[in-house]
């Protein structure tokens, strides 16, 4: 797991087999440090080895605290803040297919979409992912027959995560086709735990996750019920849940839309999270290029605090008769505002959906390049 740090020499000191670049930042993908001792030789990138593999670039020292923030840092996956590329996949009839995906070098993350319902066939959740199968025949045996057998996807999920690319499940959607609405803390729980068994690093109730021992990389919050309720006793649960596997790194993340704030994402949810990509589309004066774009855009970083990274969502095409797409010109010229913002959490873009990006000229392309 690399983290790359970027160093640009400014004023320096030595010390011993030191020099110390004062008060330059040296960035992770979750976490600004400053202040980062290293030795000279000239160097204008360091990259360091996460603490975990012990091996660090000779004579480059870092003090305790750096060193305990990398032991929680993002593996490298994570590119440099400001120009990671988020995308869902699944919702179409994806002739686009996940390996697809994987394989695009635009792409840093990819969001399985949908599960799309909490609770349905013998209380199991729904699953609603494009060109899967029905239930296995365990899922169908124990009565949960809105679980998919995702045994189709497994090598793709492989790929994709052996490429440092997470794989998360969202869950959620548009209203019409989901229902992701809890009556309590203990229904939001309750969910955490069963997603976490049947999709993540749990290991209650095997012969029923749709995925067989593939664990996800996290789950995505797509709650668009303009209801809260449960939820953040749901995002502790399932922060609990991932201290449980010290094996990998799980993500929690959320699509709220972008008027500030969303009822259906409370602050206090989104707060917790490692980053949250806002729907800059369907909502009429906040949508990209519209005249309240960029007070959102500044509402959400401030709200959601520097240390949970800031996407900017939008629609990779217009064919679906969603409200709100331009072109890709205008999205990087969006993309630049923000940029010019100089938020501290800026992390990237994020698209819907994969297909439709590809179908409307690979508009996916053109927005990581500008990134």
């Amino acid at each position: 797991m690399l983290l790359a740090a970027f160093i640009e020499p400014k004023v320096v000191r030595k010390e011993e087999d030191l020099v110390i670049f004062q008060a330059v930042p040296a960035y992770t993908p979750f976490l600004v440090i400053s202040s980062l001792p290293i030795n000279p030789g000239g160097l204008q990138r360091l990259v360091i080895l996460t603490p975990e593999n012990k091996m660090f670039v000779r004579n480059a020292l870092a003090v305790t605290g750096l060193l305990a923030a990398l032991t929680q840092a993002a593996p490298d996956e994570g590119r440099a803040s400001g120009h990671k590329l988020t995308v869902y996949w699944g919702a179409e009839d994806d002739t686009t297919t996940l390996d697809d995906v994987c394989n695009d070098s635009s792409y840093d993350v990819v969001n399985l979409a949908f599960l799309s319902h909490f609770f349905s066939a013998g209380g199991y959740p729904k699953m609603s992912i494009g060109n899967l199968d029905g239930p296995s025949q365990a899922q169908k045996k124990a009565g949960a027959t809105g679980l998919q057998d995702g045994s189709s996807l497994v090598k793709s999920i492989k790929n994709c995560q052996s490429k440092g690319k997470p794989v998360i499940l969202s869950m959620g959607g548009a209203t019409d086709y989901s229902d992701v609405q809890l009556n309590s803390d203990a229904q939001g729980q309750q969910i955490a735990n069963t997603v976490w068994n049947l999709f993540l690093g749990g290991t209650d109730h095997k012969e029923l996750r749709p995925f067989g021992d593939v664990k996800l990389d996290g789950v995505d919050l797509d709650n668009e019920t303009n209801d809260g309720t449960g939820y953040l006793a749901m995002t502790k649960q399932f922060k609990a849940n991932f201290q449980k596997d010290t094996s990998k790194k799980y993500y929690i993340t959320a699509a709220p839309q972008c008027p500030y704030p969303d009822q259906s994402e409370p602050l206090d949810v989104c707060q917790l999270l490692d980053w949250v990509q806002v729907q800059f589309y369907n909502n009429g004066n906040c949508n990209i290029a519209q005249r309240g774009f960029a007070k959102a855009v500044k509402n959400w970083s401030k709200g959601i605090g520097s240390g949970v990274q800031l996407y900017i969502g939008a629609l990779a095409s217009g064919a679906d008769g969603d409200e709100g797409y331009v072109d890709a010109a205008t999205l990087n010229r969006a993309v630049n505002q923000v940029k010019a913002m100089n938020l501290p959490n800026f992390g990237g873009a994020m698209l819907w959906e994969a297909q439709l990006a590809v179908k409307n000229g690979n508009y996916q392309k053109k927005i990581k390049a500008n990134l």
